[in-house]
């Protein structure tokens, strides 16, 4: 895949100049930074489970156009890539290779273009998450939205399209149901859902979705609260498709 990258920039717009390829692993370190040079080695991997960390992009002035990084996420956190100035330049989820590339310089940030995979060979906006179970949830007692188990996960850096569904069983009529996602413990709003029993065995599938964005830390649940009465939940799936940054 480099030799092919490598002989379409050769043939392009770019002149491509080849930084050392060698390798440099760098253990991540909490909030820590590694500041990139015009010596840096441009495959670049990062691993441990530290927060906070950023790899800073060096001065353009010093780089010929078609100048490159390769950066390996093998950590469990998102790390910042930033311009030289120390602005945002792009982030790097979990388990994710971003590629970098100098399209156009300028005195100190210059243009960047990139693409990424992830390292499993899944392409960055189509990482996914799927969590299913079919033990029985039962809520008998309280109003308060619950936490239904199993439903929860930290998704790394994105913003995901969401979905889950439930198998449920009411015992009782006139039993209110709603089931929402929680984001940091926080209600998002846009997924509540609510059902109403009609008959003293209430027997149905209850579903929500949404659209969320995350940091890389914050955990998402799927709640589920019941007006009276007792609500069994059996088979449920919980499934995340990452959309992009």
């Amino acid at each position: 895949m480099a030799h092919i990258i490598d002989n379409i920039l050769s043939e392009g717009n770019l002149t491509y100049s080849s930084n050392s390829p060698a390798f440099t692993s760098t253990p991540i370190t909490l909030n820590g930074t590694t500041t990139l040079t015009v010596s840096s080695t441009y495959m670049q991997e990062f691993t441990g489970t530290a927060t906070g960390y950023s790899v800073v992009l060096p001065s353009t002035s010093l780089l010929t156009t078609g100048w490159r990084f390769d950066f390996i996420n093998q950590s469990s956190q998102p790390i910042t890539i930033k311009y030289n100035d120390g602005t945002t330049f792009s982030n790097l989820p979990a388990s994710v290779l971003l590629s970098v590339i100098l399209e156009t310089k300028g005195t100190t940030n210059g243009t960047w273009v990139k693409w990424g995979a992830a390292t499993g060979g899944t392409a960055t906006g189509i990482l996914n998450y799927s969590i299913s179970s079919s033990t029985p949830f039962t809520l008998s007692t309280g109003t308060a939205d619950t936490l239904i188990t199993g439903m929860s996960l930290t998704p790394v850096q994105g913003t995901y399209a969401i979905w889950y569904d439930g198998s449920i069983v009411i015992t009782g009529n006139n039993t209110v149901v709603r089931t929402t996602f929680y984001k940091a413990n926080v209600l998002w709003t846009d997924s509540l859902r609510t059902i109403e029993s009609s008959v003293s065995t209430f027997n149905t599938t209850h579903s929500t979705v949404a659209i969320i964005q995350f940091t890389g830390s914050e955990l998402l649940e799927v709640r589920v609260a019941r007006s009276s009465n007792t609500l069994t939940i059996s088979g449920r799936s919980l499934i995340l498709i990452r959309l992009g940054d």
